[in-house]
């Protein structure tokens, strides 16, 4: 692996405050934390809403935070970990699951290092344990096409290998109304711009297989066994006989989004075995 080009971000303030967005009822008995993957614009927690139903059964109330609105300029992946570990663990109640998409799923892998997690039960969706120089590879295309080619033909890059096997190459689903065309980026392209790039490049040569490994409570890693991104050689779980990984068929790396009704049954049997 090359080592990295300059970033292409703008230079901006991040909010002082994580982006969040709740789902249930404000008073449930059980709290579950989701952290979001690499977004450049933040979808208020709609990504999970396709299988938050188990969770919502069994009385979580469910807060979906955007991982990317405690990093700062100049973070790596620890530091960020770092950030949320101070924010979650001072929050007025700890919560009962922690669950993470893509980057979500890897920094919930490293908060797992800290005691007060392991009172929690674990559920990963394509969250990379480990990124080896393929995954780095990738990633590095699609930062990179931000600086040299503009957003929308990064995310275009990004909707290749992560699609499920039932969508056309070359498409990406758009958040929104794309702006008029304009000689540079809007300041909001430049924005999502920087949070896709600088994002991404959070997975470098991650590896949190110790945390993972040493980890004592349930946990479920699901990945879609189609996925050209994060594959299954990139995850891992540890010795116990409580960790579970499970690859949802005809999925991409979104499985929630490509098998929804799958991945909605796996939650429900690992929420219902460990309730048995």
């Amino acid at each position: 692996m090359t080592s990295r080009p300059p970033h292409p971000e703008p230079a901006r303030d991040v909010a002082p405050a994580p982006a969040a967005a709740v789902l249930g009822e404000p008073d449930a008995p059980r709290h579950a934390v989701v952290l979001a993957p690499v977004m450049p614009r933040w979808d208020q927690g709609a990504f999970f809403r396709e299988v938050a139903e188990p969770l919502l059964d069994r009385g979580h109330r469910i807060t979906v935070h955007d991982t990317l609105s405690l990093l700062r300029e100049g973070d790596d992946l620890k530091a960020l970990v770092d950030r949320w570990a101070a924010h979650l663990a001072t929050g007025p109640d700890r919560p009962d699951l922690l669950a993470g998409n893509a980057l979500g799923g890897a920094v919930v892998q490293a908060l797992l290092t800290h005691e007060w997690t392991h009172r929690a039960k674990v559920v990963l969706l394509s969250g990379p344990t480990v990124a080896d120089d393929e995954l780095n590879t990738k990633l590095e295309r699609i930062a990179a096409a931000v600086g040299t080619d503009g957003l929308s033909t990064a995310l275009h890059l990004l909707e290749d290998v992560v699609r499920g096997p039932d969508r056309e190459p070359g498409t990406v689903p758009r958040q929104r109304p794309e702006p008029a065309a304009a000689p540079g980026p809007t300041p909001d392209e430049a924005v999502a711009g920087w949070r896709l790039s600088t994002g991404l490049r959070l997975l470098y040569d991650a590896d949190v297989r110790g945390p993972v490994r040493d980890f004592p409570g349930p946990l479920l890693h699901l990945y879609g066994e189609q996925s050209l991104l994060v594959q299954r050689k990139h995850l891992a779980t540890g010795p116990h006989p409580r960790h579970h990984l499970v690859g949802i068929p005809q999925a991409g790396m979104r499985p929630h989004v490509d098998q929804p009704a799958l991945t909605r049954d796996a939650v429900a049997r690992f929420l219902g075995a460990e309730e048995s």
